[in-house]
């Protein structure tokens, strides 16, 4: 199976983590690598690299999503592929967390899920403006009847 590993600047994956566990109720064996502020690139490679070497399962490679492409987690990860098999992916989100772990099968490869996590679906953003006083049904967030 393709492990799943989150890398991020600060506790964003962290946070991201503990949200999937909250409204998913399980990891799914996840794993979130934190770039410190202050940690010297290197030292954080090797964090990651010793996460990576942490699963018991890695022929079929890691997907490692990163919350910005070029910066020091995605870097790390991309040099890490000279010794592990990985699909890199930015712009990391809930919605794609979410869509990859919920929907991820054994049969999934490395690359079905690069491409699952790049499609309209995993990508979560939408749009509406409201206009002030604008009267639409729409779905109530609490029990008052006002």
């Amino acid at each position: 199976m393709v492990n799943v590993v989150i890398i991020s600047h600060g506790e964003f994956c962290e946070g991201l983590l503990s949200s999937l566990k909250m409204i998913a109720g399980d990891t799914f064996g996840v794993k979130a690598v934190p770039l410190i502020p202050g940690e010297a690139p290197e030292s954080y490679r090797e964090k990651l690299a010793d996460t990576l070497s942490s699963y018991s399962e890695k022929e079929q490679g890691f997907l490692i999503l990163s919350d910005i492409a070029g910066g020091t987690p995605f870097q790390s990860a991309a040099y890490l592929s000279k010794e592990f098999k990985i699909g890199l992916v930015s712009g990391m989100n809930m919605p794609m967390l979410l869509s990859l772990t919920l929907g991820k099968t054994a049969e999934d490869t490395l690359d079905s899920l690069v491409e699952k996590a790049t499609t309209e679906d995993c990508v979560g953003i939408q749009s509406k403006v409201f206009g002030r006083g604008e009267r639409k049904q729409r779905a109530k967030l609490s029990i008052n009847k006002n």
